[in-house]
């Protein structure tokens, strides 16, 4: 549901602002962040609490009467990815070892290695998503706002995930020559 909400957010927000004025913007998106926090709200604070972060920003957005706010959201969520990313790699608790065992469950030691030394890359894969997102926000078109932060971004991923895979293709092809 978070992942649908992330897609939709930007387009609504950019159709919203292209027919009504700023504080009617700020009270839709907060009854739509209140409704996907109601069905969310049985399945734990991990599910409920982007939409509690939507309503924050868009009540911030209603009483100081700036759009800003509301197309801050996507930056805010991007930083706090890459936050948690950077976490991750110093806890030595790698997000990423924990979603590939969700779908692969026999990883070996030296790829646990190897995928905890990748936690650092992917916090740079982040920030520099951050970055482009602080980039577009400040470009100030917000056609191009829209479309970086529904689904452009991923394309960051998806580019990071090549060149993760390709590296791990030699890393490992080099070990077993070595």
């Amino acid at each position: 549901m978070n992942l649908i909400i992330s897609l939709l957010y930007a387009p609504i927000v950019l159709l919203l602002f292209k027919n009504f004025e700023i504080k009617s913007v700020a009270i839709f998106v907060f009854i739509l962040s209140f409704i996907w926090f109601l069905i969310n709200l049985k399945k734990g604070f991990k599910e409920y609490m982007f939409s509690i972060l939507y309503m924050i920003f868009s009540t911030i957005a209603y009483f100081i009467s700036n759009g800003l706010f509301l197309k801050i959201v996507p930056s805010f969520l991007a930083f706090m990815v890459s936050m948690f990313v950077l976490y991750s790699y110093f806890t030595k608790s790698s997000f990423v070892i924990y979603y590939i065992e969700k779908f692969k469950k026999n990883l070996s030691n030296e790829e646990k290695i190897y995928l905890q030394n990748s936690t650092l890359f992917w916090f740079f894969v982040s920030f520099i998503n951050f970055i482009i997102h602080i980039f577009v926000l400040y470009y100030g078109d917000i056609t191009i706002w829209a479309i970086y932060s529904s689904f452009a971004w991923y394309l960051v991923f998806i580019f990071g995930l090549i060149i993760q895979i390709i590296h791990k293709k030699l890393f490992f092809k080099k070990e077993n020559y070595a």
